[in-house]
């Protein structure tokens, strides 16, 4: 378990370490990663952990996606075109304490569930890693790989 957590910060303050200190302007100048903004992108990370925690009890329970959250699974850029335009009013700041809001949300979700709900293979029908695992794939390797996408375009402005 200690290892999810570490990861998952790892990650998280790699992402932000890279855009410490870039002013507002570049953080909302589009066309950056994609069509997005750098704080578009911030706006995907918490759209997600937010479906998270609201997804992972039920699929944990039932097995299902519930109903209100199916679309995100259906149609990705659709779902993720509304998370990120749902935030584009707030400001670079403002999405940065979101982000932190919404991983404090999944972490403290996380630490209440016991190491064997963590580390039980196949926790649905779908998923035939561990919850763990699925963790790391939805948050860490998600936000890798954008952040690799995102140093590549900084570099241009270097």
């Amino acid at each position: 378990m200690a290892d999810l957590f570490s990861e998952m910060e790892r990650e998280r303050r790699t992402l932000l370490d890279m855009i410490s200190g870039l002013d507002e302007d570049l953080l909302n100048r589009k066309d950056i990663v994609g069509d997005w903004s750098i704080k578009n992108l911030l706006a995907h990370f918490v759209g997600w952990e937010a479906w998270l925690v609201q997804v992972v009890p039920a699929l944990l329970a039932t097995g299902e996606i519930p109903e209100p959250f199916r679309d995100a699974a259906a149609d990705e850029d659709t779902w993720n075109a509304m998370q990120v335009a749902e935030r584009e009013e707030l400001t670079p700041g403002e999405q940065l304490m979101e982000l932190e809001r919404t991983r404090t949300a999944l972490i403290e979700y996380l630490h209440s569930l016991d190491e064997a709900t963590l580390t039980r293979p196949q926790p649905w029908p779908r998923w035939k890693g561990t919850l763990t695992g699925y963790i790391f794939a939805v948050t860490r390797d998600h936000e890798a790989a954008h952040r690799k996408v995102l140093q590549a375009a900084l570099e241009r402005f270097a």
